[in-house]
């Protein structure tokens, strides 16, 4: 073989070992674990003590079941003689999900659909005291599988979730590319470099275009253009990519869960419990803006005048079709698109979310759909009982796009500033007529009396639980409803996590009458965990 052939697959080989090699120099001289360690530990070591951790929190789980049971029996209060062994069972999922250091238990699996069960039913014991026999079944099933240290589970753990399998060796790579000393310090380098070159934000970012083809009279578009030309809009591409791969119903996805189907389990379970089903799905940014996307203005109308649909509008018309309870945000936001000149844009910027003009307007839709169930029967949310008041507030976003884009430490982005309207509960009181005290606190959920739950993602976060708070859609939807509401939120899980999130709280859905489950578009077929089926318990 000739010298430089020889020369060159030394370089080549070097090249290679480089991240690895200043990897391990970062962790030898810094605080930080040595990641290259991981896969040797998790080999011979991890195996036994997560086995006799389990073992040992199984023991915990016993003994403080035995000594609430008595406390209950001596007539202790059952929330407090609860409250170890909750904190007991908690102890032995954490030990039991998390495999080893880059592998979580597959929520497939029968051991994690018993963890879940006992983790529901003791936070449903107290409102529901006859279910107590079934507790106590179930917990003792939790012993009874977990108790002592087992080399079968030991060797099936391994076997399926060791060093040699894709799960693992994936997760271990994401791990050393996200900190490794040598990316960390060169890629937000060469970020900066392609973006000023290419004008390429980064692999998750789509850049848009400002619209090309515009009506000579169009005086309103040529004005916005102009004045959004100097602020680039940025797409989050699993947006995009929801539009232009197969629909989730496609059978060219027949690998990926069937939403419907999942919707409609979910549905039925709540009926079960005699709580109705509100879908609805808020369009990607890409669905309502398409034209700053691609830099076309080709019409969002066919020839019927009736909105195009894309994959999530035409699942949402089938469930509609289905018979289910829906929201159709598509056609009022299309429709409000002829404002964005005066009343400023629907969707943020640099950011996939929309803003407090599309937030509130969601509200209204949903609001007004609420309001039409319960005059036609379908659902019984109570009289009007809470006064509300909106109050201006100003905040800064910084966009999660471009969050995403690695360019925001360059401030290549603006920071956008938006002016939310703060929902406050309005307590007046009178005398003779007269108002002689207003009272204002700020609006928060009420689990207790509200007839209406929520379940959401980052949509129903944003403005909410973020600056400038208490003026995302949910405040907006109470204050248009009058009445007190309760959320629960899962950001970027509202296909599956969120209502993993209300099975360990099935307590929350008594006295319920409306479930309203609100998810973005692309989980149709990005959803975190898929969607799968969720067991809310009897």
């Amino acid at each position: 073989m000739q010298k430089k052939f020889i020369i060159l697959i030394v370089v080549f080989g070097l090249l290679l070992l480089l991240p690895f090699s200043v990897q391990a120099v970062a962790d030898l001289r810094g605080e930080k674990r040595f990641l290259c360690f991981d896969i040797f530990k998790d080999v011979v070591y991890t195996p036994f003590k997560r086995g006799a951790a389990i073992a040992a929190a199984a023991d915990s789980v016993e003994a403080r079941w035995r000594a609430a049971r008595e406390a209950i029996a001596g007539g202790a209060e059952t929330a407090d003689a609860l409250v170890p062994v909750v904190s007991a069972v908690s102890d032995l999922e954490a030990s039991v999900l998390t495999v080893n250091a880059y592998a979580e238990l597959d929520s497939a699996e029968a051991r994690y659909r018993l963890l879940k069960q006992a983790d529901t039913l003791l936070a449903g014991l107290e409102d529901e005291p006859e279910t107590f026999p079934t507790v106590d079944s179930c917990l003792k099933a939790v012993i009874a599988e977990f108790s002592g240290f087992s080399w079968v589970n030991a060797f099936l753990d391994v076997k399926h979730y060791g060093v040699w399998t894709s799960r693992y060796l994936r997760a271990f790579e994401n791990k050393v590319e996200d900190e490794n000393a040598l990316v960390l310090a060169v890629r937000p380098k060469y970020q900066l470099a392609v973006w000023k070159i290419f004008n390429d934000p980064g692999e998750k970012v789509v850049l848009g275009k400002n619209p090309s083809r515009l009506s000579p009279s169009d005086d309103t578009l040529s004005s916005l253009v102009s004045r959004l030309s100097s602020n680039p809009w940025l797409y989050y591409r699993q947006d995009v990519e929801f539009l232009v791969q197969p629909s989730p119903l496609d059978v060219r996805s027949a690998k990926l869960d069937n939403p419907i189907s999942a919707i409609s389990k979910f549905r039925d379970q709540l009926k079960a419990k005699g709580v109705e089903l509100l879908v609805v799905i808020v369009p990607g940014k890409p669905s309502i803006y398409p034209e700053r996307l691609t830099g076309r203005t080709a019409s969002l109308q066919n020839s019927n005048g009736i909105c195009r649909a894309g994959h999530g509008k035409a699942i949402l018309d089938s469930l509609a079709a289905l018979g289910f309870n829906t929201v159709d945000l598509y056609t009022p936001l299309w429709a409000a698109k002829a404002d964005d000149a005066k009343l400023g844009a629907l969707y943020l910027n640099d950011d996939t979310h929309w803003t407090p003009r599309g937030a509130e307007l969601a509200a209204r839709e949903i609001s007004a759909k609420v309001r039409k169930m319960a005059e036609a029967g379908v659902v019984d949310v109570g009289a009007e009982s809470v006064d509300y008041v909106a109050v201006d507030s100003v905040a800064d976003r910084m966009g999660d796009i471009g969050e995403m884009s690695g360019l925001n430490k360059f401030n290549t982005f603006k920071v956008q500033r938006v002016t939310g309207h703060v929902v406050y509960e309005q307590v007046i009181s009178e005398r003779d007529s007269v108002t002689i005290d207003t009272n204002r606190t700020p609006f928060k959920d009420d689990f207790r009396k509200s007839k209406i739950l929520i379940l959401g993602d980052s949509f129903s976060r944003i403005y909410q639980t973020d600056s400038p708070v208490n003026a995302g859609w949910i405040a907006h939807f109470a204050r248009e409803m009058k009445r007190p509401v309760a959320s629960i939120v899962s950001d970027g899980g509202a296909s599956t996590l969120v209502r993993e999130k209300l099975a360990r709280k099935a307590g929350v859905l008594k006295g319920k009458k409306l479930l309203i489950w609100e998810f973005v578009e692309r989980d149709l077929r990005f959803g975190a965990e898929g969607w799968k089926t969720v067991d809310l318990g009897k």
